[in-house]
């Protein structure tokens, strides 16, 4: 079995430059923290974006989304996989997304 750490996943495949979409469940005060653990471990700030539900982010995009939505303890970062996916879990918009889980990142 071998163990990939986030911090090996992230310095060997992802392109921390493309755009990243922020879900914050309407809890703006964790905003600035995301932002500060995304930028540790390589985004770019430029390239962050609240979440909208009216429209997704694009196929090979990320997402970083807070969790659990009441109580978060952790940021989960998922790759956007599919924009036209059936039985998506999200709302809005992104219930036609498919997303493949990444890691994980304490949030405090």
């Amino acid at each position: 079995m071998i163990l990939v750490t986030y911090e090996n996943y992230m310095s060997s495949s992802m392109d921390t430059s493309k755009k990243i979409y922020l879900i914050v469940h309407g809890q703006h005060q964790f905003l600035d923290r995301i932002k500060e653990k995304l930028v540790m471990q390589g985004f770019e700030k430029e390239n962050m974006q609240l979440a909208s539900l009216d429209r997704t982010g694009n196929a090979s995009e990320y997402v970083a989304m807070i969790w659990p939505p009441m109580a978060p303890k952790e940021i989960v970062v998922s790759e956007i996989v599919d924009t036209n996916a059936t039985g998506g879990s999200g709302m809005g918009a992104w219930s036609s997304v498919s997303q493949k889980e990444l890691y994980r990142i304490p949030l405090n």
